[in-house]
């Protein structure tokens, strides 16, 4: 009997196929009323999964119906949505995100509470109270209720819609029939195409960055220097609202191999072999930048000597205030 595949994400998922040609992208597909279509790869890994199989670690958080264990993109994108539109009297993602769980598992019921009630509730958690709007007050009184019901639950993604790392699940051809036995892991992983040698990967509020200092990319616009790696500009946390700034890169004459630990700011640095690592607590705070405009969370305090080695490191990882 071939294998069947059930589409677990979507507006309306649900809807279960088969494969009838699937060597190669696209897939060609057949539903139980005998409906035939095609999927590309990428659609066909992005929304279904082998029949019986739980739905995808990193989809868990947007469940709205944790019978089937689906997820209606529309309920996760109108509670973000929500999450967003209340941030900026935060500055918070995850202030908000926790305000409004407060809001539906304890106050929403109360027969009072109406604009004026949600108001109040707003000044009095609200960082910056002349954000506050009465237009917040009413789409929290307007939300659906399944959107309510997930913004209640205890494990509601703090994440920015859309997504913004990539489906974990491999193509057809080479590993769908490892999909039952395949679990996603729960830590977060960024490898950023944009990104130069440089991956994020986040654990609970653990940040750690991976650098293969073996790799090189050629000189940089000065020709002073030569890349290892690079974050090519600010790039967001997976899953989070801190931003990273990072550089490694060599000099072309010769420097001494030292670093200076001192001027690190609630970061860590190990080296093994050709691979650095560096963890920051996500967590924790060091204070405003010199602008006002930034929180910073880690930083090198400029660019400093990877230890051991004559490689240099700049590192800044900030959220904005």
């Amino acid at each position: 009997m071939p294998n069947r595949f059930q589409q677990f994400l979507g507006s309306t998922p649900g809807i279960t196929v088969e494969i009838i040609e699937g060597e190669k992208s696209p897939f060609k597909v057949r539903t139980d009323e005998g409906f035939e279509f095609w999927l590309s790869a990428e659609d066909f890994k992005s929304y279904f999964k082998e029949e019986g199989s739980p739905t995808p670690d990193k989809w868990t958080i947007f469940v709205t119906d944790t019978g089937a264990n689906l997820v209606e993109t529309e309920v996760a994108r109108e509670s973000v949505d929500l999450v967003n539109s209340i941030k900026g009297a935060f500055k918070d993602f995850m202030k908000a995100r926790s305000f409004l769980k407060d809001f539906y598992t304890e106050h929403f019921s109360n027969s009072e509470t109406d604009i004026k009630a949600i108001l109040g509730l707003l000044r009095q958690g609200a960082k910056f109270p002349q954000a506050i709007s009465s237009k917040m007050a009413q789409n929290m009184l307007e939300l659906s209720p399944k959107a309510q019901q997930l913004l209640a639950g205890d494990v509601f993604a703090v994440l920015d819609w859309p997504l913004n790392h990539s489906v974990e699940i491999s193509q057809r051809d080479d590993s769908l029939p490892a999909l039952k036995k395949d679990v996603q892991p729960k830590t977060l992983r960024n490898p950023n195409p944009k990104m130069k040698n440089v991956e994020f990967n986040v654990e609970g509020d653990t940040l750690t960055i991976t650098v293969n200092l073996s790799e090189e990319f050629g000189p940089s616009k000065s020709g002073k220097t030569i890349i290892v790696a690079s974050s090519e500009g600010n790039k967001t946390v997976p899953g989070r609202s801190e931003k990273v700034g990072l550089n490694v890169y060599k000099e072309q004459t010769e420097t001494k191999k030292s670093g200076n630990k001192k001027s690190f700011k609630n970061m860590e640095m190990s080296v093994s072999g050709d691979r650095l690592d560096i963890t920051v607590d996500l967590s924790k705070e060091i204070g405003p930048s010199k602008s006002g405009k930034t929180i910073i969370i880690g930083s090198t305090g400029g660019n400093q000597l990877v230890y051991g080695r004559s490689e240099k490191i700049g590192l800044n990882v900030y959220k904005a205030i």
